[in-house]
């Protein structure tokens, strides 16, 4: 088998040692550009299998275009800010909350968490190494490098001069845990089971009417101003009990009988628009009053009924909605619609303040019950039920998030909409299923909020002035230097926070708002500061945009979303032609590997048992835009798979010594077939690869190098003393070893050292070759479906053989074939005879089923009895490691007489002697063969 574990570590050192890599690139310095974005894995530690499964695609597609012929420009890159890196040092240190962080230091906590990214950064280097990944690692762009900071706070500058910029007050998704806003691609969601509670609200100035709601939040019912009903739906006043409820026509029943298990009398039904502007009291007004007085003062809309017919359904619920305007999207925008101001004002790290009475100090999500309690003490609760449903989680931490009312700097992209749909047209997308879910993603596109409240972040350029709210922003250190006469030793936090600018309005002074930029805005820049600009202008003309990017399939609504909006935010452009993406790795159940699920994989277990190679071929053909369920058994399959490409490489050299200059005059049909058969399959991986089919074109090259041992290896078994099979092996292998070395680059390293230690070759590795070019005029397409058939049909006569038990070595007399053009196929019976061991094919169109005739008579027993002996004395020659030029004297004893045999035994073993009968030798063995005993024994002479 492929000894990988010997191989891979001398191929490294080899590339390593001779520069390999960097002669490859010097090899195309100056020619045709191809500019390939990496887009940024985060420097979280060990490479997580999904990673390895991206970073081996994009090399695959690097390796491809430098043996084009291309410029390439692949430097990777790092995404290096943000939360992760900043809970690791926070759990570091016990560091709970932002005031711990502020104990603790902040210039000493940045200062951590830099080192701990460079730190991870360097362990990735090394496995990505070890993955032959060809990216540029050894100048990667990292997001917390000066020059990449200043191309981000460059995106903010321009957003600000082409009117993009806008501080927002909205109620938005916030993380508790990270204390800080989350924009709508920061959220996952998942399915989960929570209380949801059947609340009534009193009619103001009705002794004992009441307005039925339902939610899922109980902890937002403290911020409830308003309740939403459809004009167009219609309602209901039932009598319940003694009160009167109201609620939707469609949802009375289910509610009052099911859920709270009562009585109901209809009295009145009316359409939505009726209660309009009713009037109710809040259940926790005794509790809130301060609150509520000053809400009220500042708007007479509030705790009245609104409309809305976008909002309220009959889906679930009562058909009038709770509305709290601070607590969502949806329920801010119908408020704004109608005068009624946000109430929100839980901590940064979601707790109710001091001054919300006995709710002070609950948190929103965790303390929900004791919300359910108060509602029950004051008797305005009817039920809790248990409901299940799909609720954000923040992406980073994975704790489902809560709403704030908050300020934020916000990119006005909304109407950049159509303009963008219209870019994406022009790009070429890999499935293009993933164009249709990025198109539904851009078509519900919303302005982003772009700042975040946390340390560890690019800080967001902006300085604000103290005395007259006049602001200004910073696109650069030179800028910024201009404007305050002073730079800071590092762009971060607390750093950049020394340095302040005259406000010219005023004279004040002008201080950086404490922000930073919402980490998705670093990646979003990378099309430009991967080239350093704008600190450098000359990368970015020669090379922007981007030719080509690869990401997985949950990248739609993530870094190719922010990278085109970023685009044309600062240059009205798009800044990718083609996207390749494939899917998500998951377990063999088709689970999503977590840790929390314990069924991670990492690289390195399918690496140290099978190889490098065995799992580049198998993780690159997998489905491209689908995701990969594991299988160990696939693993094996690829492995098994890449000993067949390593035998044939043996097999040429162990049987010819120099390799005939030409292929012969005179080509039989396999040879005419296997040659067209390389030409198309050069032709089509070609084609498939500049189209960015890179999980079809290796598969293709793998089905022609098995095709090459199982199909053309063994047609030709009885013409090895023919030199010309072995040119025809050995100018296949030569392709096949170029265009597997994209895919698989240590075993095809390794065997092209073999081959040019053999064979003499001149270029110093397979790396520095060109990509084969297919020779058209050699392509028989007509030849290949008819050598197809054969394969076929030889298949179907083996699976005929086994039913009847009749080994292939055993001769039989004849064949029956069903075929509907027999004539087409008559030059094609040799190949089938030999093959399947027949003395006679027949072709019919009259039949349906292979009829194999296995009458054996005397002669073809003896024929096969012949057959089985020189099987097992080539294997005791193999055992003896003999090579083919290695004659012996052989001496056979059995109870079956092979005498009239001899000749035919002893050219197919290599003997130059032959007596039956029994003697000492060298090499000996007894066997058995249908019940008959022989002695085989020989001695080498030479």
């Amino acid at each position: 088998m492929y000894d990988f574990k010997a191989v891979e570590p001398k191929i490294f050192d080899f590339w390593k040692k001779n520069k390999i890599l960097e002669k490859a690139k010097e090899k195309n310095k100056d020619k045709k550009t191809f500019y390939f974005l990496d887009g940024p894995p985060y420097t979280s530690g060990r490479v997580h299998i999904g990673t390895a499964w991206n970073q081996c695609l994009k090399d695959q597609v690097l390796r491809y275009k430098r043996m084009r012929g291309f410029d390439v420009w692949d430097r990777g890159g790092y995404d290096m800010h943000g939360l992760p890196t900043a809970h690791k040092v926070q759990a570091k240190y016990n560091l709970n909350y932002k005031e711990d962080i502020e104990k603790f230091g902040v210039d000493k906590f940045v200062k951590e968490c830099k080192d701990f990214s460079i730190r991870m950064m360097k362990r990735m280097n090394e496995e990505f190494d070890q993955l032959a990944v060809s990216l540029d690692h050894k100048n990667p762009y990292m997001t917390i490098s000066d020059e990449y900071i200043e191309g981000i706070w460059w995106l903010v500058k321009k957003a600000d001069e082409n009117k993009r910029l806008y501080l927002g007050e909205k109620s938005m998704t916030w993380c508790y845990d990270c204390e800080t806003a989350l924009a709508k691609h920061e959220l996952e969601y998942k399915e989960v089971e929570e209380d949801s509670i059947f609340v009534k609200f009193k009619v103001q100035g009705k002794k004992n009417e009441y307005l039925i709601i339902w939610t899922t939040t109980p902890w937002t019912i403290p911020f409830n101003l308003g309740v939403m009903v459809n004009p167009e739906l219609d309602y209901v006043r039932a009598k319940v009990d003694d009160e009167i409820w109201i609620l939707a026509k469609g949802l009375a029943a289910p509610v009052v009988r099911s859920v709270a298990n009562k009585n109901l009398k209809i009295i009145e039904e009316f359409k939505g628009e009726k209660l309009k502007g009713l009037k109710y009291e809040h259940p926790f007004y005794n509790i809130l009053k301060h609150k509520y007085d000053e809400l009220t003062k500042e708007s007479d809309k509030v705790f009245t009924v609104v409309l809305s017919k976008e909002y309220v359904n009959l889906s679930a619920g009562t058909g009038l909605v709770h509305m709290a305007p601070g607590c969502g999207p949806e329920d801010y925008e119908v408020g704004k619609e109608n005068g009624i101001p946000p109430f929100n004002n839980l901590t940064q790290s979601g707790f109710y303040p001091d001054d919300m009475g006995k709710f002070s100090g609950l948190n929103a999500k965790k303390d929900n019950e004791k919300f359910i309690e108060a509602l029950e003490e004051n008797g305005m609760l009817i039920a809790t039920t248990k409901v299940s449903h799909d609720y954000a989680h923040c992406w980073r931490c994975k704790n489902p998030v809560i709403y704030r009312l908050t300020k934020q700097w916000f990119f006005r992209v909304e109407d950049l909409v159509p303009k963008m749909l219209e870019q994406n047209k022009k790009v070429k997308w890999i499935p293009k299923e993933i164009s249709d879910r990025y198109e539904l993603w851009i078509k519900n596109l919303k302005d982003n909020s772009i700042t975040r409240q946390r340390y560890w972040g690019t800080p967001m350029p902006l300085w604000k002035c103290e005395n007259c709210e006049e602001y200004t922003v910073v696109g650069s250190i030179k800028e910024l230097k201009k404007l305050s006469g002073k730079t800071p030793k590092d762009l971060h936090i607390p750093w950049i926070d020394k340095i302040t600018i005259p406000c010219k309005k005023c004279k004040g002074i002008m201080k950086r708002i404490p922000d930073v930029v919402d980490v998705w805005m670093d990646s979003a820049t990378a099309s430009w500061t991967c080239l350093d600009y704008p600190v450098r202008e000359d990368l970015f003309k020669k090379y922007w945009p981007a030719d080509f990017i690869l990401e997985a399939s949950e990248q739609a609504r993530l870094w190719f979303y922010v990278l085109q909006v970023a685009s044309n935010i600062t240059m009205g452009k798009n800044c990718y032609k083609a996207v390749y993406s494939h899917g998500m790795l998951r377990d063999i159940e088709g689970e999503k590997m977590s840790k929390s699920l314990g069924n991670i994989i990492s690289p390195k277990e399918v690496t140290d048992k099978y190889g490098v190679d065995t799992f580049r071929l198998y993780t690159i053909t997998a489905k491209a835009g689908v995701d990969l369920n594991f299988s160990w058994e696939e693993i094996k399959l690829r492995y098994r798979n890449l000993d067949v490409l390593l035998n044939i490489a043996n097999y040429l050299i162990n049987y010819c010594d120099k390799i005939p200059a030409n292929l012969p005059e005179k080509l039989e049909k396999e040879d005419r077939w296997i040659l067209s058969r390389l030409n198309s399959v050069i032709k089509e991986s070609t084609e498939l690869l500049d189209s960015y089919q890179l999980d079809v074109a290796p598969q293709l090259v793998e089905r022609l190098f098995l095709d090459l041992s199982r199909e053309y290896i063994k047609y030709t078994r009885d013409r090895v003393d023919d030199k010309g099979i072995f040119r025809v092996i050995y100018d296949i292998l030569i392709e096949i070893v170029k265009m597997i070395s994209i895919t698989c680059p240590y075993i095809a390293e390794h065997l092209y050292l073999k081959l040019k230690e053999k064979y003499g070759l001149k270029e110093e590795s397979v790396f520095l070759l060109d990509w084969p070019k297919a020779n058209e005029k050699i392509i028989d397409k007509e030849l290949e479906n008819n050598m197809e058939f054969v394969r076929e049909v030889i298949q179907k006569i083996f699976a005929e053989r086994e039913k009847a038990r009749v080994g292939v070595r055993w001769p039989l007399l004849r064949v029956e074939v069903p075929c509907k053009e027999p004539k087409k196929y008559e030059g094609f019976k040799d190949i089938i005879k030999k093959q399947v061991n027949v003395k006679e094919v027949l072709f019919s169109d009259k039949i349906e089923d292979v009829n194999l005739d296995i009458t054996m008579t005397p002669e073809l027993e003896l024929e096969g009895f012949a057959r089985e002996l020189i099987r097992r004395i080539q294997s005791l020659r193999k055992a003896a490691k003999l090579r083919k030029s290695n004659k012996i004297s052989l001496y056979v004893k059995g109870d079956y007489d092979l005498t009239n045999m001899a000749e035919e035994i002893m050219e197919k073993v290599g003997a130059d002697s032959l007596e039956f009968g029994e003697t000492e030798t060298e090499f000996k063995l007894n066997v058995k063969i249908k019940e008959k005993e022989f002695f085989i024994g020989f001695d080498i002479l030479k």
